[in-house]
């Protein structure tokens, strides 16, 4: 029988302290139902941070967090790791230092969605993420068959608590997107995935709805399968040399 596989899920703000462990027991729970046969999920924290990933302030604060947090799940044995953020924050210097394979839930959604349509969107919590993502997405290559990021007007945190006038604005923002030539949605927030809403959402919308977080727990699970990694040519392990503090 093969041996049990652990994939650790990192969160990038400190959960505990902004909506509670029952949010993050709730998270692990969510992606254990999803995961396969043989697979264990692990969701850690971080010590630190801000409430959620809005900004590239946010990301260069939790940055040192979340790449400490992977390269000791890799030490403890876990077999790969997720980033718990759209943004994939950290997720090249994180490559660099961890040979396991670790997986960004937006490139992973984005992959999964290029396949599923001729053109796709973004569904981001606010309407300022279209402007942090567009660098990223130009610099992998995705930005041809992008037809639009619309904000649907709830922030992450809102996102996370349940907020009742999200659903009807993720319906509408869906349609927006859709007029603009979309025919692949794709959610731009983890705590909007985690809403676990994407079936319906589709079915409302009448095309596919990718989630970030499954997209990112097959992949990984997929890597894991094939005994794939990121490469080392592009990822170099950096050159050793002492950090001066």
């Amino acid at each position: 029988m093969a041996s049990r596989r652990r994939i650790v899920y990192q969160l990038v703000a400190p959960m505990e302290k902004v909506l509670g462990e029952a949010e993050i027991d709730r998270r692990q729970n969510y992606l254990q139902r999803h995961a396969g046969d043989g697979i264990e999920i692990k969701v850690q924290s971080v010590p630190s941070g801000y409430p959620s990933i809005e900004s590239e302030r946010d990301v260069v604060t939790v940055a040192p967090h979340l790449l400490r947090g992977m390269q000791r799940a890799e030490a403890d044995g876990a077999s790969a790791g997720i980033i718990g953020c759209f943004s994939d924050p950290a997720l090249d210097a994180i490559r660099e230092t961890v040979r396991m394979p670790v997986v960004g839930p937006g490139q992973s959604a984005i992959a999964l969605a290029i396949q599923l349509g001729d053109r796709y969107s973004i569904l981001s919590p606010l309407d300022q993420g279209a402007k942090r993502a567009m660098p990223r997405l130009r610099g992998q290559g995705l930005t041809e068959r992008l037809a639009s990021i619309r904000g649907v007007g709830v922030s992450v945190v809102d996102l996370a608590q349940g907020d009742n006038a999200a659903w009807d604005r993720i319906i509408e923002t869906g349609r927006r997107c859709i007029d603009d030539g979309a025919d692949v949605l794709v959610m731009g927030c983890m705590s909007m995935a985690f809403m676990g809403v994407e079936r319906q959402l589709s079915d409302r919308l009448s095309v596919p709805v990718v989630s970030p977080v499954l997209a990112a727990l097959k992949t990984t699970e997929t890597l894991l399968d094939l005994d794939l990694s990121h490469s080392r040519s592009a990822w170099p392990s950096p050159p050793d040399k002492p950090y001066l503090a």
